[in-house]
């Protein structure tokens, strides 16, 4: 839940700001580049030539610094995941830590996760800080040849006085594009860090879906039959092996065993929370796998072991499974759960 939430929290971020800024930060800095080297040559081609030498190092020195960014921000990405996992543990389990004490020992996996994870944005911000240091030294450096070079153009008499002023200051105005420039190289590692983790996310395919052809059923008896049926999780030791089991409309069937026995696993293959291996399970003769899914599942009423309730009122809980059911048969789905008192007892 943890590595989820922050797939679409913090990646979605990350994304959304390399995509409204980038563009924009690179289309308006190419322009400024573009217009002030063009007045610098008007000024003096030669000077503007050699103050230009130094920016492919500059991309070149943000492109080497953005490789190992992308490193950094895809392993912290993946840490915050971690984080927000471990968070994420402790509040939905916080009753079970209490009731066994288990304070120190949770505070102290958070620690682990929470040091893992400071470890990572420090290697991230080290490189963030070497590559602004750099670029930073190297913008003072060309300000300064500028200078240097502008006074000797100056005393050689290729330069007037006015033209050497205009173009100390048109260098400013070129270099702080390039500034803007290693601003969306930084940016773009942790964008491109969490596209790449989203594109994760949004490829991965479902283990359970519609085959091609499959029926809407509108209505079902429930005479129930499994023919051989044979499961493993993720195709590991198999917790069911030709079973065969025939369950008539009406019927009142408990399962009883040890946990691990198989008794969920089965009962779970039948709206198709997982397909069978082998073998088949049919509704009034008919496979369900030949259903469609959201008709098969409406026709199932489900209670689990471990009860969820969604944020919002009592009413919206108990219409979750008919999202359009009347007051009326809420009040008798209240009823038949035997909590229409308790609901009444409220404000």
């Amino acid at each position: 839940t943890g590595h989820l939430v922050s797939r679409m929290t913090n990646d979605l971020m990350d994304i959304g700001e390399i995509a409204h800024h980038g563009p924009e930060d690179l289309f308006i800095a190419l322009m400024t580049l573009g217009g002030a080297f063009g007045i610098m040559l008007s000024i003096n081609w030669k000077l503007a030539v050699l103050t230009f030498i130094i920016v492919p190092l500059m991309i070149y020195l943000s492109l080497y610094f953005s490789r190992k960014m992308n490193a950094a921000f895809h392993r912290m990405f993946s840490d915050i995941a971690d984080y927000n996992a471990r968070i994420e543990n402790n509040v939905s389990g916080i009753r079970v830590v209490q009731a066994f004490s288990n304070e120190a020992h949770e505070m102290d996996r958070f620690a682990e996760n929470n040091g893992r994870f400071r470890k990572t944005k420090l290697i991230a911000y080290r490189i963030m800080a070497w590559n602004s240091s750099i670029s930073f030294i190297l913008m003072k450096l060309v300000s300064l040849f500028v200078l240097v070079c502008g006074t000797w153009f100056v005393i050689k008499g290729q330069m007037s006085y006015g033209e050497f002023i205009a173009f100390v200051m048109l260098s400013n105005v070129f270099l702080a594009p390039i500034k803007q420039i290693n601003s969306v190289i930084e940016t773009y590692p942790k964008g491109i860090a969490g596209f790449r983790r989203y594109l994760d996310l949004l490829e991965s395919e479902s283990d359970v879906e519609d085959l091609p052809g499959a029926k809407t059923v509108k209505h079902l008896n429930g005479d129930i039959q499994f023919e051989g049926v044979t499961f493993g999780y993720e195709n590991k030791d198999k917790v069911l092996r030709k079973v065969d089991l025939a369950i008539h409309a009406g019927e009142t069937v408990a399962l009883v065993g040890p946990s691990g026995a198989g008794k969920t696993t089965l009962c779970s293959l039948l709206p198709r929370f997982y397909d069978v291996e082998e073998g088949s399970i049919k509704i009034d003769g008919m496979d369900i796998r030949e259903m469609k899914l959201d008709s098969l599942r409406s026709m199932i009423g489900i209670v689990q072991q471990d009860v969820f309730l969604f944020d919002g009122t009592i009413r919206e809980n108990i219409a979750y499974g008919k999202l359009d059911a009347s007051e009326d048969e809420i009040w008798d789905a209240a009823r038949r759960a035997q909590i229409e008192v308790l609901v009444r007892s409220y404000p």
